[in-house]
């Protein structure tokens, strides 16, 4: 056994979003119906265009449908709401994201486009319903990047609960939404400082960690190893994500964290590229699945199992008129309830009920 300090070993975000995305697949080709994610870009910004192709790959890789609107820099707010608001109607459209950043004239009004999509084909989960959901502890769909650290943590067995978990960066995307789900008293349940550029004695603070967690978006912010644990025992996840020259002129994706100078002291570290960016990756997807399956109510009605009741003993069956209507009409929203309501009249008894055998063979 090497002294668990001398080897600082690699949260490697690839390996796991490749797991994560071959149990995605499994699932896809189990499902009635294929997801579907549409991504609306704004604009050229070079980072998201790369972002997105990952988003493309991924998507084709685990099965599901992907489809892109890309609007000219010059989109007016009322250009893009129309965009957003076709896409919400759009019943084969499960998980719809606008990618950020949104050019400088629609910068102000970030938060007005967000809130424009549906919070059921929020699979983002920047929607205040969906948000708020998190924060009740009841969440509907988990933000991809936070969900990504957290299954990446889960993968490689490192202990959460009570452990001190240090994140720098309050944004909306990663630093607040990570804090609420590492905080989960039924989950994660770590103990959550979240630091911004203003709190005092923040060295105190970061060398108190178990997981630190730089979200901050300031190229190699960690550079200096006397901020951490001295046991070398921290778990350091790099979200940052920077395109940088490096001494021979060449661009080179660099994070929030030197890793040359802070790697040797931890015990485990996510690399960049190739940490918390793929991960994002899996897991949205993942939220396109589950946004599909919850889109799908006839999901829940397997043919199988109603084929079951009628091959059983029990003949007699019945079921309430009004719950073989909403059972069809959530099949069908178009569902011409007037005709079947005619049609059934024959079956139905005084109380009401239907026989399911009688409604089956009709």
């Amino acid at each position: 056994g090497r002294d668990s300090c001398a080897m600082v070993q690699l949260l490697d975000g690839k390996e796991v979003s490749h797991v994560v995305l071959e149990g995605l697949k499994a699932r896809v080709q189990g499902m009635a119906v294929q997801p579907h994610l549409h991504v609306i870009t704004v604009g050229q910004d070079v980072g998201s265009q790369v972002f997105v192709k990952q988003k493309r790959l991924a998507a084709e890789k685990v099965g599901l449908r992907f489809s892109q609107s890309s609007l000219p820099e010059e989109t007016t707010l009322s250009e893009l709401r129309e965009v957003i608001l076709s896409c919400n109607r759009e019943k084969t459209l499960h998980g719809l994201i606008v990618q950020l950043p949104l050019p400088a004239a629609l910068r102000d009004h970030e938060r007005t486009v967000l809130n424009l999509v549906s919070p059921m084909k929020d699979v983002d989960c920047f929607h205040p319903t969906n948000f708020g959901q998190l924060a009740l502890d009841d969440p509907i769909f988990l933000p991809a990047t936070p969900a990504g650290i957290l299954r990446m943590l889960q993968h490689y067995g490192i202990e959460t609960k009570g452990k001190r978990c240090v994140i720098i960066g309050k944004s909306n995307i990663v630093g607040k939404p990570l804090g609420l789900i590492m905080s989960r008293e039924m989950g994660p349940a770590c103990t959550v400082n979240l630091c911004d550029q203003f709190t005092e004695n923040i060295e105190d603070i970061t060398r108190q960690a178990d997981i630190l967690v730089i979200a901050a978006g300031k190229h190699h912010l960690l550079k200096d190893p006397k901020v951490l644990r001295a046991d070398g025992q921290v778990v350091v996840v790099d979200v940052g994500i920077h395109r940088v020259q490096n001494a021979e002129g060449k661009t080179v994706v660099q994070g929030d964290v030197d890793f040359k100078a802070i790697s040797p002291h931890c015990r485990w570290i996510t690399p960049v590229p190739g940490g918390v960016g793929p991960m994002t990756v899996a897991c949205l997807m993942e939220q396109v699945v589950e946004a599909a399956s919850l889109q799908q109510p006839t999901a829940a009605l397997d043919l199988e199992v109603v084929k079951r009741v009628i091959g059983s003993e029990s003949k007699d069956v019945r079921l309430h008129f009004s719950e073989i209507l909403s059972l069809m009409t959530a099949m069908d929203e178009n569902f011409d309830v007037e005709t079947f309501d005619t049609a059934l009249k024959g079956l139905v008894d005084s109380s009401g009920q239907v026989g399911l055998h009688d409604f089956v063979e009709w």
